[in-house]
């Protein structure tokens, strides 16, 4: 079953302030399956949901990627010259872009990089973890300080992916609860993500770190 702390978060009401003309999640234009087989040729010590997740947290943080900061992140240190390394670096490259070109989209038309529904829940969940634990991670290399002065919203955002990425999944059976349950958690980080995008980027002065 999905997790006490996953569950309640169906249940929250947490106010998301966006602006109008919020656009369904797009289709990725990378493939899940693809870029999990090219992280694996290439030796790489991340996979694809917390790749995507770093990205989505840099972009949104409002960094900029210093070259072969987060592609030594990503692949490992060292690790990125090699023919496999660089094509999957390029499949990255492509992913960064098509999260900037979602960001700065006026319908903020963003999806999350998870395993299709075909995979089993167990799996998708923890992905979905990873992915909330790699946005962090972006949002930190972005220059987010853990004790940055953004707003309260956004701050119980942050602590809710937290969690997210630190639950634990009991294998059961599936049912369409808990089908449902998924997604709406996965709804939930992805409107968080927007909700985060538009605070960020509407303070004066982002707190960097020095």
């Amino acid at each position: 079953m999905l997790p006490g702390r996953l569950r309640a978060l169906v249940c929250r009401q947490i106010p998301i302030r966006l602006p109008g003309g919020i656009k369904m999640q797009e289709k990725p234009l990378c493939r899940y399956d693809e870029l999990v087989r090219l992280l694996s040729a290439a030796g790489a010590v991340s996979g694809a949901s917390e790749a995507h997740g770093l990205l989505s947290g840099l972009l949104c943080a409002g960094g900029k990627p210093a070259d072969g900061v987060w592609q030594e992140y990503l692949l490992g240190e060292g690790n990125t010259l090699n023919t496999a390394a660089r094509d999957c670096i390029s499949m990255l490259s492509g992913l960064q872009d098509e999260v900037i070109r979602q960001y700065a989209d006026d319908g903020f038309g963003f999806a999350l990089l998870l395993p299709d529904d075909e995979v089993p829940l167990g799996e998708r969940t923890r992905e979905l973890g990873r992915w909330c634990a790699g946005f962090l991670f972006g949002l930190a290399l972005g220059g987010i300080r853990q004790d940055a002065a953004i707003p309260d919203a956004a701050s119980e955002v942050i602590k809710d992916f937290y969690e997210i990425s630190h639950a634990d999944f009991v294998a059961e059976s599936t049912d369409d609860a808990q089908e449902a349950a998924y997604m709406e958690i996965v709804e939930y980080v992805r409107m968080s993500v927007l909700l985060l995008y538009t605070e960020l980027r509407a303070m004066p002065t982002p707190m960097r770190v020095q």
